[in-house]
């Protein structure tokens, strides 16, 4: 993809992420759906500032269901999106967490099948061991590769790191209240490419251990670095 140039920046500062219209005239159509409803949508909502004019659609959902239901979900919105753009979808992502997909032989088996029907559809799957909220966290600092990591922990260690920077000492952040509100917060206090770096070092970390077992994990960073590579792709110029 390589090309002689250089990076142009929009044209037009966008104000507000909106999702685009009309998706047949893009060059590239980009779909994500989210295990959770609210903070990971608005996550990936955030990259429609970078995106220039008429390059890559990118459609964000969230479901509120289980990792089968993503998937199964994912299969659903690709084809509606296909048939809004009259060609077919270029990449669809899965976005889920582990969270208790080993407490029992039937949360275990819907697991199981969830990564099974993704691989047969050509689902790319971005999930996290133990939670979402890991990538988050990682943005803040480093994590013990060596040491699992409860749900719980996550959301402590992330509300005392946005605590370290000003101006969010008095920040309190609950997961269960916060709807997506922290997302700003981790733009403006955190650091993506050390969140990547950090990312990666874990997946190398657990690369011989089972995904269930790979705690903590999150393969956030490869659906992550894939969409800024076409933005990048999209946004040079030639000289």
């Amino acid at each position: 993809m390589a090309k002689k140039g250089s990076l142009r920046a929009n044209s037009v500062e966008k104000t507000a992420i909106q999702r685009p219209e009309r998706p047949k005239k893009y060059k590239y159509l980009f779909l994500i759906v989210c295990e959770d409803s609210v903070t990971e949508p608005a996550y990936f909502r955030q990259f429609q500032q970078q995106i220039p004019e008429d390059s890559i659609y990118l459609r964000e959902i969230g479901t509120g269901r289980d990792p089968l239901g993503v998937v199964t979900r994912a299969i659903a919105e690709r084809k509606e999106l296909e048939e809004e753009a009259k060609k077919e979808v270029d990449v669809v992502w899965a976005v889920f967490d582990k969270d208790d997909a080993d407490l029992n032989k039937t949360r275990m088996a819907n697991w199981n099948k969830a990564l099974a029907n993704a691989r047969a559809n050509k689902i790319e799957i971005a999930l996290s061991n133990e939670v979402f909220e890991l990538w988050l966290l990682l943005h803040l600092c480093d994590v013990n590769p060596a040491i699992s990591l409860t749900r719980a922990e996550v959301y402590q260690q992330l509300g005392e790191e946005i605590n370290k920077h000003d101006p969010y000492q008095a920040y309190v952040y609950d997961h269960a209240t916060d709807g997506g509100a922290v997302i700003p917060v981790i733009a403006a206090a955190g650091d993506q490419e050390q969140a990547l770096n950090r990312a990666f070092a874990l997946l190398k970390h657990h690369d011989n251990t089972p995904t269930i077992k790979a705690n903590p994990s999150t393969r956030v960073c490869l659906l992550v670095k894939s969409l800024l590579g076409l933005i990048a792709y999209y946004s040079w110029k030639e000289d």
